[in-house]
This record gives C-alpha cells, structure tokens and sequence, in this order.
C-alpha cells in the first residue's frame, strides 16, 4: 500500500495475509518487510538483508488448455476413474487434460491442517487422487489398437483392405483359440473394424508376428515394435509435463526372457492377444488421444504439448512442439482405416459418440482387467475432413467402450466443436451424470 508495509513479491500465504491484515486493522504498525519460506511460514532475514532481493516477475505461460472443456470434461468424469485427453492434431495443443477422480486444492492451502489432508489423500489408496491417469496410468488399449496393427500390416505388405478371413465365432489356430461375437462376415476392413472382428486382427497379427516363420517370430514382433515405436509407443512421447510413463511394447527379447526355459521357444500362439490389444501391450491415455492425431493427420503427429505460447516477445516453443514427425505409413494406407472409424461411429459400436451434423471416425476398446470389471475405451477425432480434435477416453471398470467411454468422447466433441450440448444429446448427457462408478462396487 501507500505506506509501503509489503514489498512487491512478498508471499506470505492466505492465512498468513489475513492475520497481518487484521493486525493492521487493530492498529499493528511496524511490519515492513515479511520474509516467508517456501511453505509460507514467517522466517528472519539472514544478516539483516543484506542479500535479500525483490521477487523477478517471470514470463506468463499461455496454456493449451480450453478451459470450458476441461470444466466440462472434469464435470462428466464426476464419480469415475479414469481420464481424457483431447489434442488439436494440427498444432499438438493439449485440449484438455483430465484424471479422475481428482481432489479440491483447498484442502492443502498453507495452514495448520496442510499436513493432515496431504496426508489423507496420499493414504487414498483406492481412488489415488495424485496419480495423474493420463500420463503415468499404463492400460492394455483393447480394440482401439486394430486400426493401429492395420495401418502397419498394409505398409509391410502382409495384408490388404480387401481381405477376407472367415469367423464362425471364434478364431482357432494351433493351441491358440479366442472367442469373437456375431456380426457380418468381415470381408474387407472397414468392416471388420466397424464391427471389431477379433477373428479378422487375429489372422491379422498371426502374419505379422510369422512373416519369416511359425518357428521365428521374432522378427515378426520386433518388425511390428519398431514401427509402435514411430507411432510414439513404448517411449516416453515428450510432453512438456512432469514423470510421463512410456508404457510398454514387448520386442523379441521380452519373450526370449519370459520363456526361457520353453525348449521349442515361444511362437506367435503365445503372444496373440496383442492382435486385439491386450496382453503385454500398455499404453497411456495421452498416448491414445496421440494415435487419434495420428489417424487425423493421415501419418504424422507433433509432440502433445501444454504451452502454447508466452506473453514475452522473443520467447518461443521448443522445436519439439513445432516439429512435424511421420510415422513411416504411406498416406493411401489411411482411407479405408478411416472409412471403417467412421462407420463405427455411423452405425457400429460407437455410435454413442455420434456428434449432431459432424463426421466422426472413432473405435470402441473393451479392456479386459483381471484385478475386476472391464475398462472402457475409446479414440477418436473430428471432423473426418478437417479434423480439429482428437480425444481418447478410459473410464476405470465401466465394461464396454461403448457404454461409458464413447458416450463422454461424443459429448465432449460436440461441446468443443459446436460449444453447445444439442437438445438431441441432452439425454446422454443425463445418463452419463447419473453413473457412479466410484461408490458401486466394481466386480
């Protein structure tokens, strides 16, 4: 104030402020210069202030963040676990960064009871309030890596669009043998992804992982790893946020090691499931919503980032966030992949995701969980044409991505894009807050 009693960069904590402030209104003169450590506690000057020095105003950081989204993604997520993550595809903007549940930052304002509710939280073992979901969680992404292992078997030449592999209800092969669901027969892609044919990417992966042979997959699989590696899995990605897990893509030598004392070796039968996204593969949430920018981009995807800017001239983003990477699939491969994501959103088992008068392409994911109840999943991204979000939704033992993830990607679209919920989506958004999956025993 005019008389000078705080310096310009003092921190003296809310409950430390308004103490002060009702010693001044009682008259309390003298206080000049209050010196505060850095969980605001008062604390003497260090011989007489001779090296004290006045707080430097830093450069503003100008987030990625859309705040209405964000809000209202935090609001849909109410009583679940689990997170989002939105990407503008052309620019790897963060939208929205969301993990469920989270917890009121009042609780560890700078006060006597700091300790106790930090405490609480930490002890909070079932819901893990400070476990960021969407970069350290690691999840088996289920179906929604089909589109991905597609992409991949079109470049090296083992598949194509328009084969046809029979499903009578399940796909057998050797020892190995996996349940499917009834649906049409998949004769090309786009209709086994519109339908998630697990026959289709089992035959699908058999390939891959056996392009030398039934008895060598491991160049098969380490060929298939390198280019998950391009798509930005198994690695850290980079985002510009703190501790990010890289999850995890097995290679060759993962499997050396596991069956080690297997004295034929291990072959592809052992390692199937990857095809439908389970077994070993793990991947973050921000990883998924980075596939979907993928997808978007037709082949390439900059580095997801939260900074978009700073309010000092001169200051600009590292090259990381500027960069266009590729991740080695021609472009041609992408139209019938898409065409099968949009019609999975049309009229398959993602058309709870359907935004009002826009082009989605998207794909359910049913994780399986041995520790409970499935995880819901889904990616997607919008407008088809000129796409300007790309989102992957988990919802922590919800079942399937139909029910619980794909609804909250579509109303989140729709609520970015059109910066409104329609009358025609109000009653999804009714029933997506009405579930609580936080107080329901999961089983």
């Amino acid at each position: 104030n005019s008389e000078g009693i705080y310096e310009p960069g003092d921190y003296i904590g809310r409950s430390g402020l308004e103490k002060k402030y009702q010693d001044l209104l009682r008259g309390g003169k003298g206080v000049k210069h209050i010196i505060t450590d850095n969980l605001g506690r008062e604390v003497a000057s260090f011989n007489e202030g001779v090296l004290d020095k006045k707080a430097v105003p830093g450069t503003d950081i100008i987030s990625s963040i859309d705040f209405e989204l964000q809000q209202y993604g935090e609001l849909l997520m109410g009583n679940k676990r689990g997170s989002i993550v939105a990407i503008e595809p052309k620019t790897g903007e963060i939208l929205c960064s969301i993990s469920a549940p989270g917890y009121d930052p009042n609780l560890l304002n700078l006060d006597e009871d700091r300790g106790k509710a930090f405490q609480e939280l930490l002890d909070d073992d079932v819901n893990k309030p400070f476990l960021d979901r969407t970069i350290l969680a690691k999840y088996p992404p289920g179906s929604i890596f089909k589109p991905i292992l597609s992409l991949i078997a079109f470049q090296e030449e083992i598949s194509s669009p328009w084969k046809s592999v029979s499903c009578p209800g399940y796909y057998e092969y050797n020892t190995f043998r996996y349940k499917c669901h009834n649906h049409p027969h998949p004769g090309n892609v786009k209709i086994a992804l519109t339908h998630s044919c697990n026959s289709y990417f089992f035959d699908m992966v058999r390939n891959v992982i056996e392009q030398e042979s039934y008895y060598k997959p491991g160049r098969g699989l380490n060929t298939l790893a390198m280019h998950l590696n391009q798509f930005g899995l198994g690695r850290k990605l980079g985002v510009d946020s703190y501790n990010e897990n890289p999850g995890f893509i097995p290679t060759s030598n993962y499997f050396d090691r596991l069956y080690a004392n297997e004295i034929n070796g291990w072959k592809s039968t052992y390692i199937m499931s990857i095809g439908i996204g389970q077994g070993e593969l793990e991947l973050t949430t921000m990883q998924m919503a980075n596939l979907a920018a993928i997808l978007a981009n037709r082949g390439s995807y900059i580095v997801p980032h939260l900074i978009k800017d700073f309010s000092k001239e001169n200051t600009e983003l590292s090259d990381e966030f500027i960069q266009t990477n590729y991740v080695g699939i021609d472009a041609i491969h992408f139209e019938n992949v898409i065409k099968g994501l949009e019609n999975v959103v049309k009229y398959g088992t993602g058309r709870n995701a359907n935004v009002p008068g826009v082009k989605v392409a998207g794909k359910t994911g049913t994780s399986e969980n041995s520790h409970g109840k499935d995880h819901s999943v889904f990616f997607a991204f919008a407008p088809v044409d000129d796409p300007k979000i790309a989102i992957a939704v988990y919802v922590e033992n919800a079942g399937f991505g139909s029910d619980h993830a794909a609804p909250v990607a579509g109303l989140m679209m729709e609520k970015y894009l059109t910066k409104e919920i329609t009358p025609f989506s109000k009653r999804k958004e009714e029933r997506v807050l009405a579930i609580n999956l936080i107080e329901t025993p999961q089983t």
